[in-house]
């Protein structure tokens, strides 16, 4: 092999990001679009509420389509442990501070993502990072401020 001769482009993204630019000129009428997060983009299946232990949907992804209009436990693993994510869902998600669910809690709109919960906060001001317990899935027309109820503890609700 001539060890002389380098690649023209070193980081993959930047070849893709020239032959997009590229294609058009060279006639071959495709584009290249680039994710902005490959987490994002290829790993929370539809009609989930995807979750991950780091900011910019990186770490440990953990993902919810438990739905029924119910508060349930995320579990012990993603417990307090969230700091990005992703509505996947057509519908609205709920994420709650405590399980059960109290006054912390807010609603996420359908395909709405946050890749930094360091800069969210909870209805008190507390900071949303690494304190989600809860969460529901139900239609938008639910939304409400009593909405979601309580699930059966038994079956993994709060």
């Amino acid at each position: 092999m001539n060890t002389h001769l380098r690649p023209l482009f070193r980081r993959t993204s930047v070849r893709l990001a020239a032959f997009a630019v590229l294609t058009p000129a060279l006639g071959l009428g495709a584009m290249v679009a680039l994710p902005s997060s490959p987490a994002l983009a290829y790993s929370c299946p539809l009609n989930y509420l995807c979750t991950w232990h780091d900011t910019g949907f990186m770490g440990t992804q953990w993902n919810f389509n438990r739905g029924g209009d119910f508060w349930w436990y995320v579990g012990a693993g993603p417990n307090d442990q969230i700091s990005s994510y992703v509505n996947h869902t057509q519908e609205y998600a709920y994420i709650a501070k405590n399980c059960p669910a109290d006054s912390q809690w807010t609603w996420v709109g359908t395909t709405a993502s946050n890749n930094d919960l360091t800069k969210a906060k909870w209805p008190n001001g507390t900071n949303m990072n690494d304190s989600i317990s809860a969460f529901a899935i139900g239609t938008a027309s639910d939304f409400d401020v009593d909405f979601p109820a309580h699930g059966d503890r038994t079956h993994g609700g709060c």
